[in-house]
Parts: structure tokens; C-alpha cells; sequence
């Protein structure tokens, strides 16, 4: 209910194959970033030797919130070609909090895709892949509007070559590119008696990824390549005034106004990187990354109000940014393991934080200014990890300190007032912070107590403080933790997953963040599998139906319901799978 269009919510969670998480600035060949890397994997089209059509349709309920979703895949295999298609929908009401407090974020999606797969030989695959995702009537509760429509189209082309020579291992290509017609509206608010407003945003991202895998020996392997990325945001809000704001009284005669969101802002990154792993023997290897981009951007139509802030200079810094990484890992006898990496990841501001113009895009109420002469963010971290690995059991952790300067950070601009109707006098604008410093550490364990018994654990802390400010850093998470325990058989499992989570009491006066309190949720999950092919699944989340939220959790926005947006209650799920 709080975001507009998290990443998310252009994956199909049927479609997910595995998820990789690759911890710090400790990698370069998934573009320019200061922090960890999330590499959601899809799955390929399925292969089968018999020619047939195969598939899969699933389909599920859950009591909060009454929503039905379901899903449909067919796929066939032939000598050279592969080929599938699927479509879903999805129907998702508003959930109910644990004191029983109803969140609007209803929703209506659905969703098609067709996959293509060629193999000239065994060496080589070309696959191309389209999917269109339609959203309707999207309630955000931590946004001032409602998602009328989204039209969301993606087209990608995965090429790999095997061993192309003794030396190149690999060649792995991809290009995509993606298109997202956005609608937002005010008609189901308060204000929209007094005001009018919709807002027809179109979204465009497309790049392209090439790389090569080297073995110049046996105990060397190098990954090289080039990268691009382009974003295009256009799009304007109108709004219809039809009554006096000061006195509510009707307009004689409605005025129209046309406020510029995104004034047609482009920025384009393209980069080259090289990362090298040297296996010194069976217990020692050695990583050692760089990568180099360009950055630039501008707004092609920008508002009078924005041009005039930055005196007509509002063309973005070019950035050339460099970012590297080392680590050096050792397994040692008797199951143990470790890692010392250091890394430098440095990122450009992004589109928000370049070009929005007096928009609520914040936790907060205050409108946001972009500002395009941000500095490069640069986080310097090093980290340290341990594991080790008995029969039975299993334990791990690690520890991390960063310092990144240039931090990006939205700071209220006492110079700079609020443009549109609201409580807060002043807009915040987007200000790099001198020095923010960051230490953490995450635990992890996992046991077999029986043969078919197993427990398994996290711990997870991250302490953060402005330097310049002398207070804590805003938007960090508290100490959480989570205990799992679950019994499998040949043929059906159960398991239990206790999370606890801290009081977040360290928080950022000039940010006006709120402490959150401590809280714990327990979910419990049964899945069996009755005949080959056939899988069911029962859920129950939040079985005490705990009233809580997450400290990340965003205000409500002109909406009547005043505080901060709070998680789910109680939820039973259910879930169903066949595949033929």
C-alpha cells in the first residue's frame, strides 16, 4: 500500500527460480551500486524429451483481504525449439490489521507471457521473452493517489555461447527493454472535492549486458564485459480546482493546472568491468574486481519553477565513477570457512533524486526537490564472515563496517517553500551528507535435531549514525531475529517460523522519524504433495494476530486516517499446483 511500482511487482513469484544475494559493494558485474545485489533468476522454459505439451496451473486463496489468484503454463519441447506461454490474474482485497483497522490496498492484475527458446547446437541458446502485466485500481495508502491503470510490457533477449575457444568459456549476452504506462487519480479521496487531479506518467528502461568468461589457466577464471542503461520518464499531473482552498467555497469558474513530474528527465549509464577469481589451490582463492561508468542526465521539458531554482543550469553533472573489490577466502580443515573482502561501490542519484519536482515521494509529508548536482554516493566497506559446517550442524557469521561519503538524503530547505496545500511550510530537498558511518552483523544457524527434524536461525543488527548531524541515520532497520523449526517426510512437511523484532528507538530528529516499537509474529506452513504432479499448500500467518508494523512503514497520505501504515493480521492461505 505504500509504494507505487516496487520492483516487485513486475515478477511473477511462479516464475522465480532462485534468488541470489551477493552481500555489500563486493561484486562489479552487476552494475554500479553502493550495497548488496538481489539477482532474481527466472526459470528457463522447462525441456522434455517426449514432445509433448506440459504445463502447470495453480491457483490460491487467502481469507484476509478475499483474494483468489491463479496461474496457467503450458510449454513444448522440439529438436531446436522450445516454446511457452502463461497468463495469471489476480484479485486482491484490502487487508485487515491485527486490531482489526482495514488498509486500503486493493487491487486487480493480470498478466500474459510468452517464452521462446532456440538451440542450433548443444553449445549454444538464443531465448527471446514477452510479458504484459495490467494493473487496475491500485489503492496506495502512503501515496496521495490511487493507481487507476498500469500497462507494464518487458521484452528481453538472452543469448549463450559454450566454449567458443579454449581460452573464452562463455559468451553471455542480454538486452531489454521495458514500457509502463502509468495512471494515477485523486477520485477516491478527501480532497477530491475540492480538487481534481490525475497524473498519466510513461516509463522507459532499456540496456543491454554483454560479458565474456576467460580461462587463461586453470586456476584463473575472468569475467569482462560491458554494460548499458537508459531511463526515460515523462508525464504531467493536471489538476482541476474547483473550489477555493482557503474557503471551500465553489470556483465561479474550475481552474486547470498542469504540474510537471518527471519533466521528461533521461539518464543514461553505460560501464565496463572485469572481475577475477585465481584459485591459488583447493583452500585459497582470491577475488579482485573494477568497474568505470559514465552517468548523465537532463530534463528535456523543465518546469519553470525547477529552472529557476538552479538558475537555468539544471543538466546534470557527468559522473565518472569507479568502483573495486577485493576478497580473499580460505577453507580450512574441519569445516571452516572464511572471507575478508573490501570494497568501494559508488552509485549516481537516481531519477528522484535528480528530478522530482515538490512531490510527496517521501516516508514523510513534506514535498521533495531533486537536485541535479548531486554528488556520486561512494561506500567504502570491509567485511569479515566465518563458517563453519559439522555433520549435523551448521553456523555462520559475519561483520561489516562502511563509511560513505556523499550520502544522498532528502534535508528540509528552510530557503525552499512548499509549493502545493499542506501543513509543512518548506520542501525537502535532496542534499548529499558530509560522512554516514554503518556497523553490522548478521548470525545464522541451522541444525538436523532428528532425521526428519531440523532448526534453523538468524540474527541480524545494523547501527548507522550521521557524523555531520551527530544523530543517527534515518531509515534503518532495528534488530530482528527468526527461528524456524521443520519436520519433512517423504511426502509432506510442516514448519514454524518465529520472527522477533526490536524496539527502533535510534531515529533522526531532522528527518522527523518516529521510534517503532518491538514486536513478534508467528506463521506456521503445511505443504504435501497427495499424487505425482499434484502439490498443496496451507499457511497461517501472523497466527496471534499481532497488531505491529515495520519501522519502514509509511504514513498515511490525504487519507482520513491519520498515523502510520500497519502489516496484515491474522491471514490463512491456501495453494494448489499441479503440473503435467
Amino acid at each position: 500500500p505504500g509504494r507505487m511500482d516496487p520492483a516487485t511487482t513486475h515478477i511473477n513469484p511462479q516464475e522465480v527460480e532462485k534468488i541470489e544475494v551477493i552481500r555489500g559493494p563486493f561484486s562489479v558485474r552487476y552494475g554500479p551500486t553502493t550495497g548488496a545485489v538481489i539477482n532474481i533468476v527466472t526459470e528457463g522454459i522447462p525441456r522434455s524429451h517426449d514432445r509433448r505439451l506440459h504445463g502447470a496451473v495453480q491457483s490460491g486463496y487467502e481469507t484476509n483481504g478475499n483474494t483468489h489468484l491463479g496461474q496457467l503454463q503450458l510449454n513444448r519441447s522440439g529438436d531446436k525449439v522450445d516454446f511457452a506461454a502463461g497468463a495469471g490474474w489476480k484479485e486482491y482485497g484490502s487487508y485487515v490489521s491485527g486490531d482489526g483497522t482495514q488498509i486500503p490496498s486493493s487491487f486487480s492484475a493480470y498478466d500474459y507471457n510468452l517464452k521462446t527458446a532456440y538451440r542450433p547446437d548443444e553449445q549454444q541458446l538464443l531465448q527471446m521473452s514477452w510479458r504484459s502485466a495490467f494493473h487496475r485500481d491500485v489503492l496506495h495508502s502512503g501515496l496521495a493517489m490511487d493507481t487507476d491503470s498500469d500497462d507494464s510490457h518487458f521484452l528481453t533477449l538472452d543469448y549463450r555461447r559454450q566454449q567458443l575457444t579454449p581460452f573464452i568459456s562463455q559468451l553471455r549476452f542480454k538486452a531489454y527493454a521495458t514500457q509502463v504506462d502509468h495512471v494515477m487519480t485523486n477520485a477516491r479521496r478527501p480532497n477530491f472535492m475540492m480538487v481534481e487531479a490525475v497524473a498519466d506518467v510513461q516509463a522507459n528502461t532499456y540496456g543491454a549486458q554483454v560479458e565474456l568468461s576467460l580461462n587463461p589457466k586453470p586456476q584463473l577464471l575472468i569475467y569482462t564485459g560491458l554494460d548499458y542503461r537508459g531511463l526515460k520518464r515523462s508525464g504531467d499531473r493536471t489538476r482541476l480546482m474547483k473550489r477555493n482552498m482557503m474557503t471551500g467555497e465553489p470556483l465561479p469558474m474550475p481552474m486547470t493546472m498542469v504540474d510537471a513530474i518527471w519533466q521528461d528527465a533521461r539518464i543514461n549509464q553505460a560501464g565496463a568491468f572485469a572481475e577475477a577469481r585465481y584459485y591459488f589451490d583447493p583452500q585459497w582463492t582470491f577475488l579482485a574486481g573494477m568497474r568505470l561508468d559514465r552517468i548523465d542526465g537532463q530534463p528535456k521539458a523543465p518546469a519553470a519553477d525547477f529552472f529557476e531554482l538552479y538558475d537555468g543550469n539544471i543538466q546534470a553533472d557527468v559522473h565518472w565513477n569507479y568502483s573495486a573489490t577485493a576478497a580473499l577466502s580460505h577453507q580450512m580443515n574441519g569445516g571452516w570457512n572464511m572471507q575478508l573482502a573490501i570494497g568501494r561501490g559508488v552509485r549516481s542519484p537516481n531519477m528522484i533524486e535528480r528530478y522530482i519536482n515538490h512531490f510527496t515521494v517521501g516516508q514523510d509529508a513534506y514535498e521533495y526537490v531533486g537536485n541535479p548536482h548531486l554528488k556520486p554516493e561512494a561506500n567504502h566497506q570491509i567485511e569479515w564472515s566465518t563458517e563453519y559446517q559439522h555433520n549435523h550442524w551448521q553456523a555462520g557469521v559475519n561483520i561489516f563496517y562502511a563509511r560513505i561519503g556523499n550520502y544522498i538524503m532528502g534535508v528540509v530547505d528552510t530557503n525552499l517553500n512548499r509549493k502545493f496545500m499542506g501543513s509543512l511550510p518548506y520542501a525537502r530537498r535532496f542534499t548529499n551528507l558530509d560522512q554516514v558511518e554503518k556497523f553490522g552483523t548478521e548470525f545464522n544457524a541451522s541444525c538436523t535435531l532428528h532425521s526428519n527434524w531440523s532448526l534453523s536461525g538468524t540474527l541480524a543488527y545494523t547501527w548507522a549514525q550521521d557524523q555531520l548531524a551527530n544523530e543517527p541515520l534515518a531509515e534503518i532497520s532495528p534488530l530482528a531475529g527468526t527461528i524456524g523449526l521443520r519436520h519433512e517426510r517423504a511426502h509432506w512437511w510442516v514448519q514454524t517460523d518465529l520472527r522477533i523484532v526490536g524496539e527502533q528507538n535510534r531515529v533522526s530528529q531532522r528527518f522527523d522519524e518516529q521510534t517503532t516499537p518491538g514486536f513478534s509474529t508467528l506463521d506456521l506452513r503445511l505443504g504435501t504433495e497427495l499424487i505425482e504432479g499434484l502439490s498443496l499448500g496451507v499457511a497461517v500467518l501472523n497466527v496471534f494476530d499481532t497488531n505491529y508494523r515495520e519501522h519502514l512503514n509509511r504514513s498515511y497520505r490525504n487519507s482520513a486516517t491519520p498515523g502510520i501504515i500497519l502489516e496484515p493480521g491474522r491471514n490463512i492461505t491456501f495453494f494448489g499446483k499441479y503440473a503435467f
